[in-house]
């Protein structure tokens, strides 16, 4: 018997196949299957019938953490068809932070990611996860975030991170990941990430590389892209990558704008900037995600 039965909807799997009438058979929370299941048994059937039935949505770039603490409903996202939200994105967000320095950033982002209570224990990934845990509507993804572990190890200071400080950062890339964040994230704008370089950001994603798991890129502004590698938060990524062996996604890329040079936005013009094939950067380097 299943819990739930949606019956009579048109399924569009996500697979590229186009949409095809059936049913979708429930048990806990697996789809035990798909089919035609008008004779099964089910706890509850619900009519979908004229309603498309799909995969929920991943909304891989959100900034909705504080958000989701005071408001878990999230209907703004739930009635999207959006289940499961990336947090951790663009290299700041609230964990791993002491207590001083989680209220401290918490009034800094508090105009992008919201206002969430401030005694909530924020001293780990693991901690951090349980504030989302089957407690808000929709599954979430954790990134470590690279300005506030820089913001733990360093302070809130532009020097640069290295000796005891980067172990420090490192062992709370490293720990955050066993904790099951699923990626390590730098941002272009937010601090005190940007007082960073990319031989910390490489050094900081050795620690990805050996967990198996993804570093996303938010290239730098051009105009605080001073200290990345080529002068630029693309090449930087890139490089970064290289140097550390851990596979790369980039969240955003400027293609054109005013006042920009001719060659900004082209990856390939970067890839010949760094002498690799591209062949070599989509097989080595590049992630799907």
């Amino acid at each position: 018997m299943f819990d739930v039965v949606i019956a009579g909807g048109t399924i569009v799997d996500g697979t590229g196949r186009a949409g095809y009438r059936g049913d979708v058979g429930i048990k806990g929370e697996i789809i035990e299957a798909i089919g035609d299941l008008s004779k099964a048994e089910a706890k509850r059937r619900i009519d979908a019938t004229g309603l498309t039935v799909s995969p929920g949505f991943i909304d891989t770039h959100t900034h909705s953490e504080g958000a989701l603490l005071v408001d878990p409903q999230h209907a703004n996202g739930i009635r999207q068809g959006i289940t499961t939200e990336f947090l951790g994105i663009d290299g700041m967000s609230y964990a791993p932070l002491s207590a001083y320095n989680f209220k401290a950033y918490r009034h800094w982002l508090g105009g992008l990611l919201g206002d969430p209570p401030e005694d909530l224990d924020m001293s780990s990934v693991s901690a951090f996860r349980g504030h989302y845990h089957k407690k808000v509507s929709v599954n979430t993804a954790y990134f470590v975030p690279h300005a506030t572990v820089r913001l733990q190890a360093l302070g809130f200071h532009d020097k640069p991170l290295r000796g005891d400080p980067l172990v420090a950062a490192k062992r709370m890339v490293r720990e955050g990941l066993e904790q099951g964040a699923v990626g390590f994230t730098t941002g272009g704008r937010y601090y005190p990430g940007p007082w960073g370089d990319t031989d910390e950001i490489a050094e900081l994603c050795t620690a990805v590389r050996e967990a198996g798991k993804v570093y996303m890129c938010e290239p730098r502004a051009l105009t605080i892209a001073s200290r990345a590698f080529g002068k630029h938060g693309v090449t930087e990524g890139m490089e970064a990558a290289r140097r550390s062996g851990a596979k790369l996604h980039f969240a955003h890329r400027q293609a054109h704008g005013p006042g920009r040079s001719r060659t900004h936005g082209r990856p390939r013009h970067h890839l010949r900037y760094l002498s690799l094939s591209d062949r070599q950067l989509d097989r080595d380097l590049l992630s799907s995600g």
